[in-house]
């Protein structure tokens, strides 16, 4: 099994980072989920592909609320998206 994080900054629709496939410390969705949720903040979504007997769900979306690395301010915050997807077999 492996993971991906597709990293979004959700505030101005951009893109800015992905992990790469890796293999998670644990091979238990329930809690990996877990792990998930406690550092990329609460699960909003899953995230499907199409298959021939229909939709399929392969991974979680997490929202959170984020200060930028070079924040000046308090108030300099984005909403970060982390589109968690699972490769089985590979």
């Amino acid at each position: 099994m492996k993971v991906n994080e597709v990293y979004i900054n959700a505030t101005r629709d951009q893109r800015f980072g992905e992990s790469g496939p890796y293999e998670p410390y644990t091979t238990n969705i329930g809690k990996l989920f877990r792990s998930y949720q406690k550092e990329f903040g609460r699960c909003t979504s899953k995230v499907y592909i199409d298959t021939d007997q229909g939709p399929k769900a392969i991974g979680w979306v997490f929202i959170k609320t984020m200060k930028y690395e070079d924040a000046r301010s308090k108030n300099d915050i984005y909403v970060r998206e982390v589109w968690v997807t699972i490769h089985k077999g590979d």
